[in-house]
């Protein structure tokens, strides 16, 4: 309909100027995000999958050669890893580090899982932590979100069942009801959000239970101490933060600090800056430095009303 409503002239300029962005503009790996200035991520407002071709095909059975972890579960291909680990015990220990660490400090808060919660990774990637909640999936329903599309594709392909999962955007808003998840957690999210991060914090509020927890790991004064004494050369992060003029200048008074910007924003903060945005919306739990490798966890409840 539209189209006949379109001069055939403007059609075809349309379609030149949509050839030339596609043929301009390559996807990067996520790593290299940052460098590409061209790619239009921050009008899309998530990573599209097999851009930028202008059409592609989801197989309706999934592949069975993948290789898999102790449990069964599918391991991704490690162009799918993100560099989040050199080989694939690697990425299956991390996670389950990471994983094991959250549930002591769950259990620590007082926080217990009960026939028909709900859980939400809240970028999941291609499921590096949630793989390790098969057990509670049997009585709890799981979901993962994440911007890009491609890690999503696969974790629907090769962890549905016994997992849920769905494409999101870096809009505050997420597709599911008030109060519907007992548990959300962010391995290193909240360190590549800027702008939005409070209204980011409103939106997992909205969803999440009155007695449920908030477990989410950031950058912060412990963070910069560890980067700070790494070589630059050893981690790209040390180097990023340690010749950034901007923290130069003001490391000494610094309440957020966000070098990048949108989904290519690495985020850091004083933990009292960081505490006083939650305060109005929740209540701090714990604090624990090195959770996340460099990361500190912040795990926070709903404050009643």
């Amino acid at each position: 309909m539209i189209t006949k409503l379109v001069p055939k002239s403007a059609q075809r300029w349309l379609r030149t100027r949509i050839e030339n962005i596609a043929r301009d503009v390559k996807l990067p790996l996520i790593e290299n995000i940052a460098r590409e200035d061209k790619f239009p991520f921050a009008k899309m407002k998530y990573i599209p999958y097999k851009f930028p071709s202008d059409s592609f095909v989801i197989p309706k059975s999934r592949k069975l050669n993948c290789e898999t972890c102790g449990s069964g579960l599918a391991i991704p291909p490690t162009e799918l890893w993100f560099g989040m680990a050199a080989t694939k015990e690697e990425y299956i220990a991390s996670g389950e580090k990471h994983v094991s660490m959250m549930l002591e400090l769950l259990r620590a808060s007082g926080f217990s899982f009960s026939k028909g919660d709900r859980i939400l990774d809240f970028g999941c990637g291609t499921g590096r932590m949630i793989r390790h909640l098969a057990n509670v999936s049997e009585s709890c329903e799981i979901w993962g979100t994440d911007v890009h599309a491609e890690s999503i594709y696969w974790c629907n392909q090769h962890l549905n069942p016994p997992f849920h999962f769905a494409t999101t955007t870096t809009i505050p808003h997420l597709p599911f009801g008030d109060s519907y998840f007992k548990l959300i957690y962010g391995g290193s999210i909240f360190t590549h959000i800027d702008d939005l991060a409070e209204a980011w914090l409103l939106e997992l509020r909205r969803i999440l239970s009155p007695d449920g927890r908030l477990y989410v790991t950031i950058h912060d004064n412990r963070s910069i101490e560890l980067l700070e004494a790494c070589r630059n050369e050893d981690f790209f992060l040390a180097e990023l933060l340690k010749t950034n003029d901007l923290y130069i200048q003001s490391k000494s008074n610094l309440g957020m600090l966000a070098i990048g910007r949108d989904i290519h924003a690495q985020v850091f903060y004083d933990i009292d800056y960081f505490r006083k945005m939650l305060s109005s919306t929740y209540q701090v739990l714990s604090v624990t430095k090195e959770a996340y490798g460099y990361q500190t966890a912040v795990l926070v409840k709903p404050r009643s009303a």
